[in-house]
């Protein structure tokens, strides 16, 4: 079995027959909407969020038609895929062969990790070639913007070219020699300096005899560890963590998000925020989902009572389900919206533990 189809399993098994195959579409393409990044708290899959954003959606379809053909899937009533009892088979001992790292994270740091190697891989390749006094070198990396943080970053350092060129390896080196050894090997590969152009994913995937979904796993992986480590210990990491500290710093929260939580905290009320932004009342209740998902202590108060609260909770146990339509069916009597339902499914997160997906 290849990574891409034990990846879908995962990710179909996470769901458990209530969601769609455009969920796993779109949590793998990284869609920063409501839906999908509630989908990714709900069931214990927002480590996956964005790994794939090249993902095809006709190679999803034609990968899940053929393990339906395969007896790997099958659709419940509701016309959402789940696995068979062969699928769970195949999927456990896949699970020998694909394990995801507890590093990876790609709710946190997909976007970020995209931008730190763009600057990394920037940074090594011209200190590489200062150093053999060229300068008329093709640049791996074209932003304007990448090209003028790395470029400020080496002019602003206080330090020789060759004293920055031996912290950087070093702090590397202190780094990877703690990864993965193909996961360490996948970064440092992929680099480009004098004379010399780093592999791409295929030239990897064949050299590794990895399948190419795999590599790309493998170095999301590796970047996202080392973002963590610099984020952890920022003093012992002082150059990375240059290249890196505004990077990490940035909220989760979606720009739009971020402009009604402004309004929000100004003392707006949604109806109010909705009519300044000029936004469906709807909109502006995912933003308030969002921001009860990746705003610590987020009170619930002025949009759930505690009473209403306790309801839904009772609910969500009661039926173990996460679909807001039969749980609103089963309150129906209390008077409970969509709206109050979902922002107490995502503070409770996947808290079915006999329903949980399985662990990394």
């Amino acid at each position: 079995m290849k990574s891409f189809e034990f990846l879908c399993l995962y990710c179909i098994d996470a769901f458990r027959g209530e969601r769609t195959i455009s969920a796993v579409y779109h949590l793998l393409k990284g869609k920063k909407s409501s839906q999908t990044i509630q989908d990714g708290n709900l069931f214990s899959v927002a480590f996956l969020f964005g790994l794939l954003p090249d993902i095809s959606r006709k190679v999803l379809g034609a990968t899940v038609t053929k393990m339906e053909e395969e007896n790997l899937v099958t659709p419940n009533k509701n016309n959402y895929y789940i696995l068979t009892q062969k699928g769970k088979a195949v999927f456990s001992n896949a699970r020998g062969k694909y394990s995801f790292s507890q590093n990876l994270n790609g709710w946190l740091y997909k976007s970020k990790a995209t931008l730190f190697w763009k600057r990394y891989s920037l940074l090594v390749q011209t200190l590489s070639n200062i150093q053999k006094g060229r300068t008329d070198y093709i640049p791996v990396q074209y932003e304007e913007k990448v090209q003028s943080f790395v470029k400020r970053l080496i002019l602003k350092s206080g330090t020789s070219k060759k004293l920055l060129i031996k912290q950087l390896y070093e702090e590397s080196y202190s780094l990877l020699e703690k990864a993965n050894g193909n996961q360490a090997y996948i970064f440092v590969a992929q680099l480009s300096g004098y004379r010399h152009a780093g592999l791409t994913i295929p030239q990897l995937s064949k050299k590794l005899s990895m399948d190419e979904t795999w590599v790309i796993i493998e170095f999301q992986t590796i970047l996202h560890f080392i973002l963590q480590e610099v984020e952890k210990c920022p003093d012992l990491f002082p150059l990375l963590n240059s290249l890196c500290m505004d990077i990490i710093n940035r909220p989760n929260l979606t720009s739009t998000t971020q402009k009604s939580l402004y309004f929000l905290e100004k003392g707006y009320n949604l109806d109010e925020i909705a009519t300044i932004r000029n936004l469906k009342i709807s909109t502006i209740e995912d933003h308030i989902v969002e921001l009860a998902l990746q705003v610590n202590n987020f009170s619930l108060t002025p949009y759930v009572t505690k009473e209403k609260e306790v309801l839904i909770q009772q609910a969500i146990h009661a039926l173990k389900t996460n679909q807001l339509k039969r749980i609103k069916d089963y309150v129906a009597e209390a008077d409970i919206s969509y709206f109050q339902i979902r922002l107490v499914l995502t503070k409770m997160g996947d808290m079915h533990d006999s329903r949980k997906a399985i662990e990394r």
